[in-house]
């Protein structure tokens, strides 16, 4: 009896002191997690969860992250910070476009560079990655994009030529519609990534190709699963699972593709014709080891052979889906506003009329177009956040101290949806673009779609190009109308790594 009696104890006290030890645990984690979250001097933000961070207000939102960091950051101000979940460091938030400025446009002085998305590791390999460059590779990788595309004709008549050859395939494949209600999503992404594949494979696919298919479906499975916001950020084990099974297979299909141009190209490359992006990078690694230039220069991992299917993947990615769906969002808008659409399209027969296609010359005679333009990009901007930066030294910035090593994001949402900023943001109202007597287009300096500063979007100056003379071009030719019973489209929108509209069915009018 009195051994029962002593067995029965010492299990009791096993368990205590287990339930002790949890519990001593427990207010560990807490006092640890409240002692990082108060060091001196941080951005102010919402009160955090041990672990969780700010997820459950998000969860029980049942808004777009976005929507919420842009609330937080009108009660906070436009430099807060955020709690991350698993214990890491909250992060920095900046919504106001002059603590942006501040950090991205001082004169002399790196103190951003880019971070990570602990998904983005997983995806593929990081190195060769022009998204993903830190320090002095970045900057020979942007210096040597900028110049691909400008050889390759940004600005110029020659891609403006095959922006509006590309419109006719695209006119082309709406009239064979004929009236009927439609899905205008693959079109639009199939005449816009073809414009990328130009620059960087030297040729265009046919609509009907299966392979082109195949890597368009492949580029929004990847990128739907890769937002700032994804799962698997929070939890990167879920990488390995069925859930991501998809985007992993759809990335590498792209990487099989891309790595049989190459070759290709490889094998034909002439130094006197430079094709594309890929003969112009095979061209550059040539050079650099001919001279030597890389050497001591810091930026030596820039440029390698095995890295040239990295950077034209983020090429073709990035390439592929901006622009599609901008115009996306506007034509599912505009069935909202047929008065907006209708305006619209008298100043593009004004200033075009009908026997030729709009040309890069016309847009300073097409403010109204030019304002709708920047109105759907301030409205439901692609890009919600920037891609996460990291801090190189401790700053100050608005009084505020960020350490060293702390990830900060750029909220463009919040930037372009201010009431402080811009009279009744959630509307759409292209007039907000033009002065009083709507003949001049008003340049907002916070008006900044494609980010500020070293890391801004590269491919902006093709992104203008493609979305005057795509736009200009169908609402040239088509009028878009609602289905017969059809209800308006959602405005809500899907985000994930960019911020898409609900898919939606259209008709298009020949006029």
């Amino acid at each position: 009896m009195a051994g029962q009696n002593s067995a029965a104890f010492s299990s009791l006290t096993g368990a205590l002191d287990l339930k002790s030890a949890g519990v001593f645990l427990l207010i560990f984690l807490v006092v640890l997690w409240l002692f990082r979250g108060r060091q001196k001097n941080l951005p102010p933000g919402p009160w955090r969860w041990p672990l969780l961070g700010n997820l459950p207000a998000m969860v029980r939102s049942k808004k777009h992250a976005h929507e919420v960091v842009a609330e937080w950051s009108r009660q906070y101000g436009g430099v807060m910070s955020v709690g991350t979940f698993l214990g890491r460091s909250p992060v920095v938030v900046i919504s106001e476009i002059d603590a942006a400025k501040e950090v991205f446009l001082k004169p002399g002085v790196r103190l951003m560079d880019r971070s990570t998305l602990p998904l983005a590791k997983y995806i593929a390999p990081l190195e060769g990655s022009l998204m993903w460059a830190k320090g002095e590779t970045a900057r020979a990788q942007r210096k040597f994009g900028l110049g691909a595309f400008r050889k390759f004709g940004v600005g110029k008549k020659s891609l403006e030529h095959k922006i509006n050859e590309e419109a006719r395939y695209l006119v082309e494949g709406i009239e064979n519609e004929k009236n009927r209600s439609f899905d205008p999503n693959l079109n639009i992404h199939k005449a816009v990534s073809n414009i990328i594949c130009t620059v960087c494979f030297g040729y265009r696919f046919d609509y009907d190709d299966p392979k082109f298919k195949k890597l368009l479906r492949s580029v929004q499975v990847t990128f739907a699963s890769t937002g700032v916001d994804a799962l698997a950020n929070i939890f990167p084990v879920l990488i390995q699972t069925p859930l991501y099974s998809k985007m992993q297979a759809g990335r590498r299909f792209i990487q099989d593709h891309i790595n049989e141009v190459i070759q290709e190209h490889q094998e034909s490359y002439d130094p006197n014709d430079f094709r594309d992006i890929i003969d112009m990078y095979i061209g550059e690694i040539k050079e650099r080891e001919r001279s030597g230039a890389s050497e001591g220069t810091g930026d030596s991992e820039a440029f390698a052979h095995h890295h040239i299917w990295r950077f034209v993947f983020d090429m073709f990615g990035a390439g592929t889906d901006t622009a599609s769906h901008t115009i996306l969002w506007l034509i599912s808008c505009l069935l909202n506003y047929p008065e907006i659409q209708e305006k619209m399209q008298r100043e593009i027969s004004e200033v075009v009329g009908g026997d030729r296609q709009p040309s890069c010359e016309d847009r300073p005679s097409m403010p109204y177009t030019n304002a709708v333009l920047n109105e759907i990009q301030r409205w439901r901007p692609v890009a919600p956040f920037t891609l996460p930066y990291e801090t190189t030294q401790e700053i100050q910035l608005k009084g505020y101290t960020i350490p060293k090593g702390r990830t900060v994001i750029i909220h463009l949402w919040a930037m372009m949806n201010d009431p402080r900023v811009w009279d009744c943001p959630e509307e759409f109202n292209p007039d907000r673009f033009l002065s009083e007597d709507g003949t001049k287009l008003i340049q907002h300096e916070r008006f900044n779609p494609f980010s500020v500063g070293r890391r801004s979007c590269l491919g902006e100056g093709l992104a203008r190009m493609e979305l005057f003379l795509f736009v200009t071009n169908l609402f040239q030719r088509f009028t878009f109308k609602l289905p017969l019973g059809a209800p308006k489209p959602s405005m809500r929108g899907v985000p994930s790594f960019l911020y898409s509209p609900d898919r939606f069915e259209v008709c298009a009018v020949k006029r």
